[in-house]
């Protein structure tokens, strides 16, 4: 009864950090499941210490790096003869609060990574159910999972786990240990299901501040949206000299993008509205759509497809929403690693241009 007090404890305070979590962070919670072996330290030889092992885990990220996990775990124990050099197995279960720490992520934030590493160290309990044996345990690991698309992954999982000295019923080492070894899968819920080349919608980054954001506005108005420039030229007429006016239109306006994402930011709504108020002053102007993506971060693949994707995003908007007609716009994107500025982050970005 205690032993199951305990797990039951342990579920609650896990729920109830979770709940807490997700109401701080957008990051999905996951469940996790695993089949593999376990080898129990003792007196027999390697083969004939492994035995089956199995694990679920139900947990959250709390930010790209930390997350944490309530994981059961166990099967069969085996144990060794130091006299026979036999060895017989026992049943087990063991219930863990894990805490998760993403190397790949800590090393450097990237939302559509193919492959993590994750550090697990948690600490729990466990149970010998033959010698009816509870006792605390800690655990170590490494977790490492592959992104087969944005709700699932494949995870191989290494732990070693220190338990009391009387867990496989005998009295011979200070502490007794042993080690799994599992494959397995983790569903991240609310995620939806698309190809490894997707882009994900979590850790976003936001590309200009909110002082630079009114700074933009402020430059645009004051130039005015049109941005018409006038030249004087001077034409003969009848041997007297005539100046005239002539008239060169044209607009330029940028539309930032966060990290990894493709969608418009409510901030940079009114840069587009510019290019929409030029091109209904001017019915015959057409406007050039340029997307780019940072160099910085992603391969080459991933960043030419965010950069049409931008592209598109904004010359939708225009159409879709705005009503300018599809005749009117030239989309692009960029070539390679072509760049249209020093600054790393700023390259996250729509050049439109209109004339």
């Amino acid at each position: 009864m205690k032993f199951k007090s305990i797990i039951t404890f342990l579920a609650l305070a896990a729920v109830c950090v979770g709940v807490k979590a997700q109401e701080m962070n957008p990051n999905p919670w996951f469940i996790q499941g695993q089949l593999g072996a376990s080898y129990s330290s003792s007196d027999a030889s390697f083969g004939k210490l492994i035995a089956p092992s199995g694990a679920i885990a139900f947990g959250k990220y709390f930010s790209p790096v930390w997350g944490a996990r309530l994981s059961i775990s166990g099967w069969q124990g085996r144990v060794g003869s130091e006299i026979t050099k036999k060895a017989h197995g026992f049943y087990y279960g063991a219930a863990t609060v894990d805490g998760l720490m993403n190397l790949s992520q800590l090393i450097r934030k990237y939302p559509e990574r193919l492959f993590d590493v994750n550090v697990i160290a948690g600490i729990g309990f466990n149970r010998a159910f033959s010698s009816s044996v509870s006792s605390f345990m800690g655990r170590l690991g490494l977790q490492g999972s592959f992104r087969m698309n944005d709700a699932l992954d494949f995870n191989i999982e290494a732990t070693a786990n220190g338990v009391s000295d009387r867990w496989n019923g005998r009295d011979d080492h200070s502490i007794d240990t042993y080690f799994n070894l599992g494959l397995g899968f983790t569903y991240k819920f609310r995620t939806g299901y698309k190809c490894v080349t997707c882009i994900s919608k979590e850790y976003p980054e936001t590309l200009y501040t909110e002082e630079e954001v009114n700074e933009m506005i402020n430059q645009q108005r004051a130039k005015t949206v049109e941005k018409i420039i006038q030249k004087t030229d001077t034409v003969v007429i009848n041997s007297e000299t005539t100046p005239t006016t002539k008239v060169v239109r044209g607009i330029r306006s940028h539309v930032g993008f966060g990290l990894a994402k493709t969608n418009i930011e409510e901030s940079q709504v009114l840069n587009i509205l510019a290019i929409v108020d030029y091109m209904k002053q001017f019915p015959d102007a057409k406007a050039t759509i340029m997307g780019y993506a940072d160099n910085g971060t992603g391969s080459r693949e991933i960043n030419l497809r965010l950069a049409k994707q931008r592209a598109e995003a904004v010359a939708n908007q225009l159409i879709n929403k705005y009503g300018i007609t599809k005749d009117r716009l030239i989309v692009s994107s960029m070539k390679d690693r072509e760049q249209p500025f020093r600054t790393n982050d700023w390259n996250r970005v729509v050049i439109i241009i209109a004339d």
